[in-house]
C-alpha cells in the first residue's frame, strides 16, 4: 500500500523490499507500544532514532545492470532503510544504517541502547533486515566454506559444519525504563546491558576469538551488575564456519 507511506506506486516498486519491511514493520511496531506522537518527552519527534541492522545489497545489486531509474538510489541504498522511516513519521534523532555481517541486528539494538543510555534520544526503533535475492552471495559463502553442506545448522555440535541463510526483518521500540513506566508503555522486555567488540587477535578475519568474547561477556555482567536498580539480558553467541564458531 505506497500510498499509505506516501509513496507512489513507481517508487515504492524501485524500492528494496528490505527497505519496505523496515518501514511496515516499524509501524506496527509503534502502534503495539502504544506510542502517539508528543504525548510524552519521550514521545517528541525531534527525541526519536532509528537503528537498523543490514549487511547485503542483494536487491540493488541484481538490479544495477538493468533498472537503474529515478528511485535507484533513495530505493537501494541501505542508509534509506530506516532513513525512510524518520522522513515518514517525522522522527528528526538519529538514524543508523549498521553493517556489522551476522551480528548487524544486535549491533544496530547495541547501539540504539547506548544512545538511549546517552541521551542521544528518547525512544528508538531498532531492528534488523534480511531479504536474499542474489545467488552469488550464496556462491561466496558456499566457497569460504560458510554455509552448511546438509542444510542443517547444528549448533553447539560435532557434526556443524556451517550455517543456513534466511529471509526475516524485525522491530522493536526501547525506551529507558523509566520513561517507558512513566509513560505507561507496553513493555514485552528490559535489556541490562550491551556491549560489542572485534575478535582482532583472530587467526583469521572471519574467526571468533574466545578469549575477545569472554572479555565482551565480563563487560556485559559488569554492565549488568551496575544497572540492576534501573531496569532482562539479551545473551548472544557467535556462529560461523563449522564448529570452530559455535561458542
Amino acid at each position: 500500500d505506497p500510498r499509505f507511506f506516501n509513496m507512489s506506486p513507481r517508487e515504492a516498486a524501485q524500492t528494496d523490499p528490505m527497505g519496505r519491511l523496515a518501514l511496515t514493520t516499524a509501524y506496527e511496531a509503534l502502534e503495539m507500544s502504544g506510542y502517539v506522537p508528543n504525548r510524552t518527552p519521550s514521545s517528541k519527534l525531534e527525541r526519536i532514532g532509528t537503528f537498523y541492522g543490514q549487511t547485503s545489497d542483494d536487491w540493488r545489486e541484481i538490479n544495477a545492470a538493468e533498472n537503474v531509474d529515478t528511485y535507484f538510489i533513495t530505493g537501494g541504498v541501505r542508509a534509506f532503510a530506516p532513513g525512510r522511516i524518520n522522513y515518514y513519521f517525522k522522527f528528526s534523532g538519529p538514524s543508523f544504517s549498521i553493517d556489522t555481517a551476522c551480528s548487524s541486528s544486535l549491533a544496530a539494538i547495541q547501539l540504539a541502547c547506548t544512545s538511549l543510555w546517552a541521551g542521544d534520544c528518547d525512544t528508538a526503533c531498532a531492528g534488523g533486515l534480511n531479504v536474499l535475492t542474489n545467488p552469488d552471495i550464496f556462491s561466496g559463502l558456499s566457497k569460504g566454506q560458510f554455509l552448511s553442506k546438509t542444510g542443517s545448522r547444528k549448533t553447539y555440535d560435532n557434526d556443524a559444519d556451517g550455517y543456513c541463510r534466511g529471509d526475516g526483518c524485525g522491530t522493536v521500540i526501547l525506551k529507558r525504563y523509566e520513561d517507558a513506566i512513566a509513560d505507561k508503555d507496553n513493555i514485552l522486555g528490559c535489556i541490562l546491558g550491551a556491549a560489542t567488540n572485534h575478535s582482532a587477535e583472530a587467526v583469521s578475519i572471519t574467526h571468533p576469538h574466545a578469549g575477545a568474547q569472554e572479555y565482551l561477556y565480563k563487560k556485559c555482567y559488569a554492565t549488568l551488575v551496575s544497572m540492576l536498580t534501573r531496569s532482562a539480558m539479551c545473551g548472544g553467541v557467535h556462529f560461523i564456519l563449522k564448529n570452530l564458531g559455535s561458542i
